[in-house]
């Protein structure tokens, strides 16, 4: 008798590797994600620095406080500032990376800039990225 095929038992087999594969994987998919995404805004409070300091060299002083905030909802979102420095961020291609903000982006009057997650991406709670008038970029990740 010369049957063709595979067996139930080396069906479940090869399911049990799969999904020990995928337990293995999957968390580190996950963790590389979050590491990008703070990579990311990294970036783009580096940006917001390097724009004020360009303002501060043309104009001999910091431009006023600004922020940018990440939307709420996954609906399509257009950059919007508030505070008087738009044209500063929107006149040098200030852009987001991935078209969407993933945290909140703030500049302060004094120079420096920060990001703060806005928690519409559980993965990256509780995570603040800044940047202080001398330069220095420093996160906090839990």
């Amino acid at each position: 008798m010369n049957r063709k095929g595979f067996t139930l038992i080396e069906l479940m087999i090869v399911v049990v590797i799969i999904g020990i594969l995928a337990a293995l994987a999957i968390p580190r998919f996950l963790e590389a994600s979050k590491k990008a995404k703070i990579t990311e805004a990294k970036g783009v409070v580096k940006q917001l620095y390097n724009l004020q300091q360009a303002f501060y060299q043309e104009q001999g002083h910091y431009p006023p406080a600004a922020q940018l905030t990440a939307p709420t909802s996954t609906s399509d979102f257009t950059p919007t500032w508030s505070g008087s420095n738009k044209p500063i961020a929107d006149s040098i291609s200030f852009n987001i990376p991935s078209g969407k903000p993933r945290f909140n982006y703030s500049t302060l009057a004094g120079g420096g800039a920060s990001a703060v997650a806005n928690g519409q991406d559980g993965s990256l709670a509780n995570v603040v990225v800044q940047i202080d008038v001398s330069g220095n970029l420093t996160s906090t990740i839990p």
